[in-house]
């Protein structure tokens, strides 16, 4: 599968950022798998991720690797490879096809972040060297802000990367949307604000180790 047409990748500060929208099948197999963990109370607290993690939300569940490697690997796979392969192109390798030969992808975690009204996620950083998360379910809207500044920053992500300098500004606030992939360097600071009013904000994230054979 090549999903470099479809993958866009920019450098709003020096590292690369991928931003693709997934196909209806991957949001819906990671909503069917969460909704069954939830209903299962003793396999959801052995599934329990949140003492590893840093979120202060209500539940984060590491994904089984059967369900893993049927239903998300193989997409995720070529998601990967798709931004891999356009930030990368003082490789002067000429196809997706030949890079994908060459890439080494190994997973390290793969789990899902409930969150709900008043949870946040602090400034953090993850393992591995490529991580990335893709919204499955949102609120109908993430409330007011409590002073009308021009940008709401309820429950959006930011990304931050060194000093704001010219040309090159330090931080990147991503409105989330059901379907929205973002991949990002694991040593990419990045943050979740906390939002306000009814519903549930769930979305995946990953880790991997990258390797590009010679």
């Amino acid at each position: 599968m090549d999903l470099t047409k479809e993958m866009n990748v920019t450098k709003p500060f020096g590292p690369t950022v991928g931003e693709i929208q997934v196909i209806p099948q991957f949001v819906s197999d990671l909503n069917d798998y969460s909704n069954a963990i939830i209903k299962d109370k003793e396999k959801a607290k052995s599934l329990d991720a949140g003492k590893t993690l840093v979120g202060a939300v209500t539940q984060e569940i590491s994904l089984e690797k059967e369900f893993f490697n049927s239903k998300i690997s193989p997409y995720l796979s070529n998601m990967i490879a798709a931004y891999m392969f356009k930030s990368r192109p003082d490789l002067n390798i000429s196809s997706i096809d030949e890079f994908k030969k060459k890439l080494l992808i190994n997973f390290r975690q793969a789990w899902i972040v409930r969150q709900f009204e008043n949870e946040y996620n602090p400034l953090h950083f993850h393992t591995g060297n490529i991580s990335g998360v893709c919204y499955t379910m949102l609120p109908k809207d993430f409330g007011k802000s409590p002073q009308d500044k021009g940008t709401n920053f309820n429950g959006q992500i930011q990304l931050a990367h060194g000093a704001n300098i010219f040309n090159c500004k330090a931080l990147e606030l991503i409105k989330p949307e059901v379907g929205k992939f973002i991949l990002f360097p694991n040593y990419m600071l990045h943050t979740v604000y906390p939002f306000y009013g009814p519903g549930e904000r769930r979305s995946f994230s990953f880790n991997a180790d990258i390797a590009i054979k010679k």
